[in-house]
């Protein structure tokens, strides 16, 4: 039965997480949305992290969501604490990850008059709507519980995003009777059999099947059917990047494309002659700017049905759920032959042949990319910014579980990597959790140590240091004649910065010098950084 009790809205809005499994909430306690707090102090279900910066909230729990599939909650106060989220809120969007963002706003009978209230700019709900894929207000006490469980409900059947939820600080504070709602079931959507039988036919007669998969996959836990249909028919999988890990790196089907650079990878996939992609939007950076031509005939299944057709047009388009599509696929394809002679080997080998003109071209970089990939277990969780080092990893760095590759690859701002490194440890303890960020980065965010700190989560942070912005130095060598600006650092330094906290660090000045520092972080287990100088060119 549903529970029902006079309460405020913000003990409703707790209530309400509890009741749907929440049980880890991020966030700044101000003036308008103490009442949150307050309820939150008086429960012992939801446990409360403490941030120091809204960004760094929001992006702790879409660290807490990519890493684990579950729903991360960040709770701030109105106005500029608001905005504040908005970079983790849209990469979280954009990258198919599920967090949950609820905070107060200005007194209902203010809203939307912009008079010059306390942390009234306008309408807030219009500052999130482009950032998140719902956006709701609660008006009245009695809606709060409604309101939250739908989101919640939207976020855990639907395409994940962010979501965000507003409530007037009067609100929050004013007591009515109110009902909270049980979990509603999470049914996965259904495909429709006709379409499902038309993607079969052309399946059937394949010669050189292919299956691209994205991140809706892994948001599915599709991979045995992945594992699955790419052995039967004898397909070339391949991944975009933060659908990579839904098969194993070593898997004798899988090709790892470089979403950046036409290469021989992609010249394969133009050669299918059917490509069966699933849960993929079809990134700018992941069909290196659309030029990959996904074969000669394509099925698209997503779950979102914007989606279907919006980069690429389909033979076969299925609006539905990933597993359940890929489910049905296989039950109904007919034995058949396998794939044509030479197919996967084809595949294999031009892999093989990108990877190795990456090595000629930066030993180095791929040297230093081998020693992370090596010290660490399979399934640890390695979270990259955009950072050089973090470039390569997207575009060479083999993955053997879900969710174990985190990247900003759709909004792609800088400075997520480190509070999203911490999210993904708090989700996921009993994994080793690699941060590997940029100088630059890092000093957007680099006041959330002090949540790892606080709240003892070991994390190996790699601060890849070269004094710039590197990319933007190398951009502007490239395209401009050499004429850097706004791109050289004046860093701290990195140690004691660290010591400050009182965090152990070491510097890496030689890549068997990153390799031994990384081996004794990983081995203790512990919060520790590691100052990278090695010069780590851009890819």
């Amino acid at each position: 039965m549903n529970e029902s009790a006079k309460m405020t809205a913000a003990e409703a809005a707790v209530a309400t997480l509890t009741a749907h499994g929440i049980d880890l909430v991020f966030g700044i306690p101000g003036g308008h949305n103490l009442p949150i707090y307050d309820a939150l102090a008086r429960q012992n279900k939801i446990r409360h992290v403490l941030c120091r910066h809204e960004q760094g909230a929001a992006f702790l729990a879409d660290g807490y969501s990519r890493a684990s599939g579950r729903i991360g909650v960040a709770t701030v106060v109105s106005g500029p604490a608001v905005a504040n989220m908005g970079a983790a809120l849209g990469g979280a969007t954009t990258d198919t990850s599920a967090v949950l963002a609820l905070a107060s706003t200005v007194r209902a009978n203010l809203v939307g008059k912009n008079r010059g209230g306390i942390h009234d700019c306008g309408e807030s709900l219009e500052v999130m709507r482009p950032l998140c894929r719902h956006v709701r207000r609660v008006n009245k006490v009695e809606e709060t519980p409604q309101v939250i469980a739908e989101l919640i409900h939207k976020l855990r059947t639907g395409r994940p995003g962010a979501a965000y939820c507003e409530i007037p600080c009067d609100v929050l504070a004013t007591q009515a009777m109110v009902e909270i709602p049980e979990p509603l079931p999470c049914e996965r959507l259904q495909p429709d059999m006709a379409k499902i039988k038309s993607a079969v036919q052309l399946l059937a007669v394949a010669r050189r099947p292919l299956l691209w998969v994205g991140t809706g996959a892994t948001v599915s836990g599709a991979g045995p059917e992945v594992d699955a249909l790419a052995r039967k028919l004898g397909a070339i999988v391949v991944t975009s990047s933060l659908g990579r890990g839904i098969l194993p790196g070593d898997h004798p089907h899988f090709v790892m494309v470089d979403g950046a650079s036409f290469t021989e990878v992609n010249r394969i996939i133009a050669e299918a002659d059917v490509v069966l992609a699933v849960g993929t939007m079809f990134k700018q950076e992941d069909t290196v700017d659309w030029a990959t031509q996904p074969g000669e005939k394509l099925i698209h299944i997503d779950i979102d049905p914007e989606e279907i057709g919006r980069s690429y047009p389909p033979a076969v388009g299925i609006v539905a759920d990933a597993k359940t599509a890929l489910a049905a696929i296989f039950r109904e394809l007919p034995a058949r032959e396998p794939a044509e002679a030479g197919w996967l080997a084809r595949g294999k080998n031009a892999e093989a042949d990108r990877l190795n003109g990456r090595r000629r071209q930066g030993p180095t970089e791929m040297r230093t990319l081998d020693i992370l990939r090596g010290t660490v277990p399979r399934d640890a969780v390695l979270v990259f910014d955009r950072c050089n080092l973090g470039y390569w990893a997207w575009r060479c760095m083999p993955t053997y579980a879900p969710r174990t590759f985190i990247y900003p690859l759709g909004y792609g701002g800088l400075g997520g990597a480190l509070p999203q490194a911490f999210g993904a440890k708090l989700a996921c303890p009993e994994k080793t959790v690699v941060c590997v960020i940029g100088d630059g980065g890092f000093q957007f965010t680099a006041t959330e140590l002090a949540v790892a700190v606080e709240e003892n989560i070991p994390v190996t942070i790699v601060v890849c240091n070269n004094k710039a912005y590197g990319a933007i130095r190398a951009k502007q060598d490239r395209d401009f004649g050499g004429r850097r600006f706004g791109c050289t650092l004046r860093n701290p330094d990195f140690q004691k910065f660290a010591a400050a906290y009182g965090i152990r660090s070491a510097c890496a000045d030689t890549a068997d010098a990153f390799g031994n520092a990384l081996e004794q972080s990983v081995r203790a287990d512990d919060l520790n950084l590691i100052d990278l100088t090695v010069e780590i060119a851009d890819p």
